[in-house]
């Protein structure tokens, strides 16, 4: 039997498109993944149930499990990209995924006052540990040469993280990493905080991707309140590609210092900070901070002014130029990084990245129709840092060309509304990926929520992606990836 219809013959639950399945259901779930290509997106907890998110089409599927003395049957051995979502479940919780592939901390790095801080009675920490002990494969063991290790402190703006790289000779060979770095407790920062509270922390899980978190948890409440089209609005699209040319402004020009371009970078540096100042005389706030509801809940009215629409396009002609002159950044960057279609699904990549390999993975034509239509999509790619790149640039180019098809005298943000009780799943198409926010409100507050961001997948994948590369090109694939710890350690 397929997976969707064994998700199904458990019990409906409040949330639209979840099922409450035993754990017998569970088993024969988890038994029919290694035979299925069901994409599996995300998997989390509320303490008394385990919930999984699978993708079915383009409508969101999702299973439910209660929590049995502790714990439950792991899913990692089927799909490789929820095993760091098993081990935040079980830092946060305490509960334990049977069989998972990995158990090791992703969080907890041993310095928090207790351990596991979300279950009921959270057991007093041990002494915190000396130091941390990395294992290396037999095969580095054998090979030897030198570990050199990348963050989690560089002296800039890097996601803080940090990566054990093992180099027996000029070359990659083994990765190794510790996260937690970046975690700020917000599962339970958001407990008991009313929505609109809830909100001014979801617009700020990551600056760069701050609408995509806005919409995502938008939609959730929309979802909660029986309004299926919550979130298609042309304010939503508006707000979110004029985030996404800043986003992808940002790692343009991080990207050209980084191959020392700097007529691109001064170029792009230009383009976002004059993006950024017409945000900010439109709506206050440089980085589209609370413009959406329920935390920017006055209305406005939303445009770009016309003359800054003529200088972006002639600026993204100018840097298409740069980028495919000859020595330019694609020359450059070409074949560093790799992220294939095949490692794109292995992990459950989708979004901006995933696309640059050749995958097929952007949400934004089945949630919301612009005037004219979506624009034709890039040609296929092959995953490397130069395809990253190029995506990026012709996604502003894109973006550019639908803020300018909307009509900007008809935008305007809704007001703030009180709510009840109830749950609902959101996802909105981020600069990097698919955004996801899941919550359940109980009298106007929030009980319980979820954030999948594509960070948490993307760190999992980059063993592969940086095996073989050199040390010094380290710094460039991650900037490419877009990669953002807060995002992933919540």
């Amino acid at each position: 039997m397929q997976v969707a219809a064994l998700i199904r013959r458990g019990t409906p639950a409040g949330c639209n498109g979840r099922f409450v399945l035993d754990e017998g259901g569970w088993r024969d779930m988890a038994a029919a993944l290694s035979r299925s290509t069901l994409p599996l997106l995300g998997l989390w907890s509320d303490g008394m149930q385990v919930h999984a998110l699978f993708m079915e089409g383009t409508h969101p599927l999702l299973a439910s499990v209660a929590v049995t003395d502790g714990r439950y049957l792991a899913l990692s051995p089927a799909r490789a990209g929820v095993s760091a979502s098993e081990r935040i479940v079980h830092d946060l919780w305490g509960i334990e995924a049977m069989g998972a592939t990995d158990s090791a901390p992703w969080l907890d790095q041993g310095r928090w006052p207790v351990t596991w801080p979300l279950h009921d009675r959270p057991p007093p920490a041990p002494a915190p540990p000396e130091g941390v002990e990395f294992t290396d494969d037999a095969t580095m063991v054998r090979a030897g040469g030198t570990v050199l290790g990348h963050g989690p402190a560089e002296g800039d703006f890097n996601a803080p993280c940090h990566l054990r790289l093992g180099l027996p000779g000029e070359r990659i060979m083994q990765v190794r990493s510790r996260m937690g770095y970046a975690h700020r407790g917000l599962c339970a920062r958001m407990r008991g905080a009313t929505v609109a509270q809830a909100a001014r922390l979801v617009a700020r899980i990551d600056a760069t991707a701050t609408v995509a978190h806005q919409q995502a948890f938008a939609g959730a409440l929309a979802a909660m309140e029986g309004d299926g089209a919550g979130g298609m609005r042309d304010v939503d699209m508006f707000v979110g590609e004029l985030g996404r040319i800043m986003a992808h402004l940002d790692t343009l020009t991080i990207a050209a210092e980084l191959l020392a371009d700097g007529r691109f970078a001064i170029l792009a540096a230009t383009l976002l900070e004059q993006v950024r100042q017409a945000c900010r005389d439109m709506c206050g706030s440089r980085l589209l901070f609370d413009v959406l509801p329920p935390a920017g809940g006055t209305e406005r009215i939303l445009s770009i002014p016309p003359e800054l629409l003529m200088e972006l396009r002639a600026g993204c002609k100018a840097l298409q130029r740069l980028f495919w002159r000859p020595r330019g950044m694609a020359m450059q960057a070409r074949g560093r990084g790799v992220l294939s279609a095949d490692m794109a699904g292995q992990w459950g990549i989708a979004g901006c990245v995933g696309r640059a390999g050749g995958a097929e993975s952007d949400l934004r034509p089945y949630m919301v129709r612009p005037p004219g239509g979506w624009p034709d999509g890039y040609p296929t790619m092959a995953g490397d840092v130069a395809a990253r790149l190029a995506l990026r640039l012709h996604e502003v180019e894109t973006a550019v060309e639908m803020l300018s098809r909307l009509d900007t005298a008809a935008l305007m943000t809704a007001s703030v509304h009180e709510y009840g009780s109830g749950e609902g799943i959101g996802c909105a198409e981020g600069p990097t990926g698919p955004v996801w926010h899941w919550l359940r409100v109980e009298n106007g507050r929030v009980a319980a929520w979820w954030c999948g961001d594509p960070s948490l997948l993307l760190f999992q994948a980059l063993p592969q992606v940086l095996s073989g590369a050199v040390y010094e090109d380290v710094p460039l694939i991650l900037a490419s990836l877009g990669l953002s710890a807060a995002s992933a350690d919540l």
